[in-house]
């Protein structure tokens, strides 16, 4: 899903983490315990960081194969040699 949002808040002593959709329909809620909700924390930034990476490598693939095609053989195509 790429529209919608997240919510977070404080509630309780905990931290109140709800999914809602582009309707406002809600989709997803927790209350964690701080400890949980760190921990939380540092896995999505684990994960990011991971998505960033592969994505970073998929374009420098991405890159290399369109240089691969775009090299210069030296043949002039206009047929004009400059001798």
């Amino acid at each position: 899903m790429r529209g919608g949002r997240w919510d977070v808040g404080a509630k309780n002593n905990g931290v109140l983490l709800v999914r809602v959709s582009e309707d406002n329909e809600r989709l997803f809620e927790a209350s964690l315990e701080p400890d949980e909700a760190r921990a939380l924390t540092d896995l999505l930034t684990k994960f990011a960081a991971k998505a960033a990476a592969n994505a970073d490598d998929s374009k420098d693939a991405d890159d290399n194969e369109n240089t691969d095609e775009t090299q210069d053989d030296g043949d002039d195509e206009d047929g004009d040699s400059s001798d």
